[in-house]
């Protein structure tokens, strides 16, 4: 959770007071430019220990804002194995040799063969990485996942990280905005 400085708000709150709604105009647009940030730090540092594409990050998070702040948040189901780095790439045309497995990487750096594990494209036109259940040599099968978004973004590197970023940029912001009311760039 980030929260805003009291000491650099009561400071703009002085330096601002001349200027009637001036204070709580300059900390939400600081709010709202500090939180776009952090949805932008989250995503990247998850891309750093991930091997997941951006987009499958940022489709799960939502900001919303309350009162004088706002809350960035993630929801979401286990992602698929298939977004996250695999071998094969693509859907092979035939049912692969008897001991060829499928290689998969969900953190960077770490990875290995699944035995039995195989990509194919459902009727629907998903593709997913499937492994065959209970020993059979068909039917039935079992998708293969890999974690949550909020998962990724709850891991303690990412979450401080995010958190000490925003924190920083808050600051910055908030001082930005004071000065644009200051030097009369805003009203």
């Amino acid at each position: 959770m980030i929260e805003i400085d009291a000491s650099d708000l009561i400071r703009a709150q002085q330096l601002l007071q001349g200027i009637p709604g001036a204070a709580q105009k300059a900390a939400n647009t600081a709010i709202r430019k500090s939180i776009r940030g952090a949805k932008k730090d989250a995503t990247d540092k998850a891309k750093e220990r991930y091997t997941i594409k951006p987009s499958y990050i940022t489709r799960t998070m939502k900001v919303s804002f309350q009162g004088g702040g706002a809350v960035l948040t993630s929801r979401g189901r286990v992602n698929d194995l298939a977004y996250f780095k695999h071998k094969p790439t693509a859907v092979p045309k035939r049912r692969p040799a008897k001991g060829n497995y499928l290689y998969s990487q969900v953190v960077k750096g770490q990875g290995g063969t699944i035995a039995h594990a195989f990509l194919a494209r459902m009727k629907s036109g998903h593709v997913g990485v499937f492994r065959r259940t209970a020993g059979s040599s068909s039917l039935p099968i079992a998708k293969l996942s890999g974690p949550s978004t909020p998962q990724m973004l709850e891991s303690p590197g990412v979450r401080e990280f995010v958190e000490k970023r925003a924190q920083e940029r808050l600051s910055k912001e908030l001082e930005r905005e004071v000065n644009a009311f200051l030097m009369g760039y805003r009203r």
